[in-house]
């Protein structure tokens, strides 16, 4: 029986599941959008919260209104 051929490292059999992390499917310009957007959202959550030590409160919810009361 023939020894099995050789097959390079970089080809992947159909049936296997694809790592994420070790493929280049997504796109760079997506990874650094969702990165960007972390951060913007830590910023905003720092800088509510460094506000708040001024009484300054930017938070527009109200925490105290019944759902559904309005009549």
């Amino acid at each position: 029986m023939p020894p099995p051929p050789h097959i390079a490292s970089t080809v992947q059999a159909w049936y296997e599941p694809i790592d994420g992390s070790t493929t280049l499917l997504v796109r760079p310009y997506l990874t650094a959008h969702e990165r960007e957007e972390k951060a913007r959202l830590q910023r905003l959550r720092r800088d509510t919260l460094w506000l708040a030590t001024y009484g300054v409160d930017l938070d527009t919810r109200d925490i105290h209104a019944w759902l559904g009361a309005a009549s």
